[in-house]
């Protein structure tokens, strides 16, 4: 980047127009505007106090202190870990000077953390030298934990508060996890672990049986794609064998009975075998009215005196009138309609 493009950039920053920065040096406007068009360049002598007013230092304006590769920074971070495993403190200075010459290159400051971090861990310094590398080594990362890219930030905030775990400092923790997005880094074990120490061991592990319940009930749905999509490449016996397992989860995980019919209608249904599938149908409709006794897993018996666990009673007539309505209007279920045994079981549930 060149001093002009430097110039506009901080001075925007800033918040400062060019005629802002004109008065300040007692200069014309005309002339900041030559020097960001790269057309000038500003005397020698307004430089420090230009640095000044951009609230940066001579090398970031001179452009000495730019964003370094991914390859640079494998490289530099290869080279600190051999040194590390020589001598911590000529790592952690040489780490140090990197990031002096490289203040705004969150990658490779997110980087040097982390290597130092695991480096420390294997170091013989003593209590009060851990504690000043270790503060140096937070530092870093708060300062990567609110990078721009969204990779360096979501990691730093992990390990951040990994850091403020071990230091106890649970309130910090909490902050720092409700940065972090479930679907980019499971945070869950730390979750919990917070959770224990702030409201006790039976509050934390029910919210973890709750995270383990919505997991195996994603799961429950991948597997049932999984044998549409089988069927539909023609990897019949693959989908077969996706149904066993799937019936297995649904008994080994304590979900609700009326699932275990599910991936085998699945299978029929692409098979168009009518009477299989009005066989199944039958079936689910039946264990869809009957309650889930969810509690009576091991997995998941803190749920008895809580709202969630009281709820799955049965699924209702909404369930039947939706699959009814599914099958009268998807064309790829048409091959059921008509069938009297299969409207005379639909009409005996909506009774």
């Amino acid at each position: 980047m060149q001093i002009g493009e430097k110039i506009k950039n901080y001075r925007k920053t800033a918040g400062l127009t060019q005629e802002q920065v004109a008065d300040y040096l007692d200069v014309s406007t005309p002339a900041v505007n030559k020097w960001e068009k790269g057309n000038t360049y500003p005397d020698i002598s307004l430089l420090p106090a230009l640095a000044r007013l951009l609230k940066i230092d001579m090398n970031e304006l001179f452009s000495f202190r730019e964003e370094l590769t991914e390859k640079e920074i494998g490289l530099f971070v290869n080279e600190l870990s051999e040194v590390s495993l020589d001598s911590f403190t000529k790592a952690f200075e040489m780490a140090s000077r990197k990031i002096q010459e490289y203040p705004h290159c969150d990658l490779l400051i997110y980087k040097i953390a982390t290597v130092l971090n695991a480096s420390l861990t294997l170091s013989d310094h003593n209590d009060e030298e851990r504690m000043e590398y270790n503060t140096a080594i937070i530092e870093w990362l708060e300062r990567t934990a609110d990078s721009q890219d969204e990779r360096v930030r979501n990691s730093s905030v992990f390990i951040l508060a990994t850091k403020y775990v071990q230091m106890e400092k649970y309130e910090e923790v909490n902050v720092l996890l409700k940065k972090i997005p479930d679907t980019v880094i499971d945070a869950t074990i730390m979750k919990t672990s917070v959770l224990a120490h702030q409201e006790g061991t039976d509050t934390a592990a029910l919210f973890l049986e709750g995270k383990l319940l919505q997991a195996v009930i994603n799961i429950q749905s991948y597997l049932y794609k999984l044998i549409e999509m089988e069927e539909e490449t023609g990897n019949h016996d693959k989908a077969e064998k996706i149904a066993e397992i799937t019936d297995q989860m649904i008994s080994l995980f304590g979900l609700w009975n009326y699932g275990n019919t599910v991936p085998y209608l699945l299978i029929a249904g692409y098979r168009k075998n009518v009477e299989k599938c009005v066989q199944l149908i039958k079936q689910l409709l039946s264990e869809s009215q009957k309650p889930w006794n969810m509690t009576q897993s091991p997995l998941y018996y803190r749920y008895e005196d809580t709202a969630q666990g009281k709820a799955f009673s049965g699924l209702g007539k909404n369930f039947v009138r939706e699959l009814y309505s599914e099958i009268e209007n998807k064309k790829e279920y048409e091959f059921l309609r008509g069938n009297k045994e299969l409207e005379s079981i639909f009409e005996e549930h909506l009774k």
